[in-house]
């Protein structure tokens, strides 16, 4: 599971005030968009870890249904230090990428909730951003 630390959570507060409206960048090229990554840990509480075919039905259920206009899912590894131990604790992950206009924020919450509800995650990390995109 991904978790934010305190420090980290105040720098992102910090770097993200008044992220609910990214400011769009000026776009010679494309149109000003905002890149939003969800990443998602895959370890669960009870020390197993999301299967892929538990992924799959996440993706069908909940993220392609909100983000019908498309979407990207990358692999990663997560790296984060418990607080318990001070040890730097690994886990595989997900990141999920969305290139969206600046009104997508309902249904990110939705996905991001879905998911620490079904696999008892504490926090799934989201990093928006101003970009310009070009299809």
């Amino acid at each position: 599971m991904i978790m934010l630390r305190p420090l980290a959570v105040l720098l992102f507060a910090i770097m993200c005030a008044g992220c609910a409206g990214v400011a769009a960048p000026a776009c010679g090229l494309g149109q000003a968009m905002v890149e939003t990554q969800l990443y998602f840990g895959m370890s669960k509480p009870s020390g197993a870890l999301v299967s892929e075919r538990e992924w799959q039905a996440f993706v069908a259920a909940e993220i392609a249904p909100k983000f019908p206009e498309g979407f990207s899912v990358l692999d990663g590894a997560g790296f984060w230090r418990d607080a318990k131990t001070q040890k730097t604790i690994s886990e595989k992950s997900k990141v999920v990428v969305r290139m969206h206009d600046d009104n997508a924020d309902a249904a990110i919450g939705e996905i991001v909730a879905a998911y620490k509800t079904q696999f008892q995650q504490d926090a799934v990390m989201r990093v928006d951003r101003p970009v310009c995109a070009q299809f």
